[in-house]
C-alpha cells in the first residue's frame, strides 16, 4: 500500500461539507428530533462509503437513544478493535461546531479514506450520542459508558482514539490555558500560543500515545502536538475525564483523547458562538492524515 498516497486523498472540503451539517443545534434532551436527524445522517455516510452499520439503543430517560457503529464486516467479526470515536451531540444552546462536529468530521474523512485498506477490517468507527450533560441528572458520558459496560460484557477488547474537539486554533501569544496543577516539566515544552494537538493518555495508555506521536511526525509533520499522560485515570485533572475516552481507561482499555483542549483555548467552548466560521480547517486535516496515518500503521 502507497501510504503518502491514502493519506494525500484526505479532502479538506469533504471535512467542511460533513462539519456543516453536523452543525447546529442537537443537545441530547432540548434537541432530540435535531439529534435524530444528525445520527440519521451519519448513519448514511458510513452506508455510502460501503460500511455496515449497526446501532448500540440504549433508553435514557423514557427515550431511545443510538450509538453509531460502523465495520466492514459487522461488530461480530473479530473481538479486538482500534476503536476511532467522536460523540455527535451537542451542548445545551450551543451548535458544537468544535465541540463536537469537528470531531465527527475527521472520523468520517478517516473513516472515507480507510475504507478500502485492509487495516479497514480491524477498525470499529463508533457515533457516541449523549456525552454532554443532561438536565435534572446532570449525567453525561451516557452514550459511552453504555457502549464500553456493554461490549466488555460481551468479550470485546479495545484501544481507542476518541476526537473531541479538534478544530480551533488561536496563534496568539497568551491564548492557551494551561490547566490547574499542570507543570510545565510535565508536557515537556514550553507553550506560547494554542496552536497544537493534545494527546491526553492515563499511564496504561502510554504505548498508543507515542506510537500516535511518532505516527503524527511522519504522516502530519506540520501538525504540532502537546502529550499527557495523568495519573489515576484522571481524577487529579479531572477535566482530562470529560469525554469518551475514560469509560474505556475505566474499564482497563486503553485509550487516547486527541482535543484542542476546549475550554483551556476556545473561547466560545459549550456557547452560541461555538461556529464553523471560527475553526481552522487546514488544522482538522492535517488532525485527519495523523489519525489515518496511525492506523495505516496499526494494521
Amino acid at each position: 500500500m502507497n501510504l503518502e498516497k491514502t493519506i494525500s486523498q484526505i479532502s479538506r472540503t469533504n471535512i467542511e461539507e460533513i462539519l456543516f451539517s453536523i452543525e447546529g443545534l442537537r443537545h441530547g434532551w432540548w434537541n432530540y428530533e435535531e439529534l435524530e436527524k444528525r445520527a440519521e445522517y451519519i448513519k448514511r455516510l458510513f452506508l455510502e462509503y460501503g460500511y455496515r452499520v449497526e446501532e448500540d439503543i440504549f433508553s435514557f430517560d423514557r427515550r431511545p437513544y443510538r450509538n453509531i457503529i460502523a465495520t466492514v464486516n459487522g461488530i461480530n467479526s473479530r473481538k479486538d478493535w482500534l476503536l476511532i470515536g467522536a460523540h455527535y451531540d451537542a451542548a445545551y444552546g450551543s451548535p458544537g461546531a468544535d465541540d463536537n462536529g469537528s470531531g465527527v468530521a475527521v472520523m468520517m474523512e478517516v473513516a472515507r479514506i480507510l475504507r478500502d485498506t485492509p487495516v479497514a477490517e480491524k477498525i470499529k468507527f463508533v457515533a457516541f450520542t449523549l456525552e454532554e450533560p443532561q438536565p435534572v441528572t446532570w449525567q453525561f458520558l451516557i452514550g459511552s459508558k453504555h457502549f464500553v459496560k456493554e461490549f466488555k460484557k460481551r468479550g470485546y477488547r479495545y484501544r481507542a482514539i476518541i476526537l473531541e474537539s479538534v478544530g480551533y486554533t488561536s496563534h496568539e501569544p497568551h491564548s492557551q490555558q494551561i490547566p490547574p496543577f499542570v507543570r510545565l516539566r510535565d508536557i515537556g515544552t514550553e507553550i506560547k500560543a494554542g496552536d497544537f494537538l493534545g494527546i491526553i493518555s492515563n499511564r496504561r495508555s502510554r504505548p498508543l500515545m507515542k506510537t500516535f506521536e511518532e505516527s503524527t511526525r511522519l504522516y502530519a509533520p506540520s501538525l504540532k502536538t502537546v502529550s499527557l499522560t495523568v495519573p489515576l485515570n484522571g481524577y487529579l485533572l479531572i477535566e482530562s475525564r470529560f469525554s469518551d475516552h475514560s469509560p474505556f481507561w475505566d474499564k482497563g482499555f486503553e485509550a487516547l483523547m486527541l482535543t484542542d483542549t476546549a475550554m483551556f483555548r476556545n473561547p466560545y467552548y459549550h456557547t452560541p458562538e461555538d461556529t464553523s466560521n471560527k475553526l481552522d480547517f487546514n488544522f482538522m486535516n492535517d488532525v485527519a492524515r495523523a489519525v489515518t496515518g496511525f492506523c495505516i500503521k496499526q494494521g
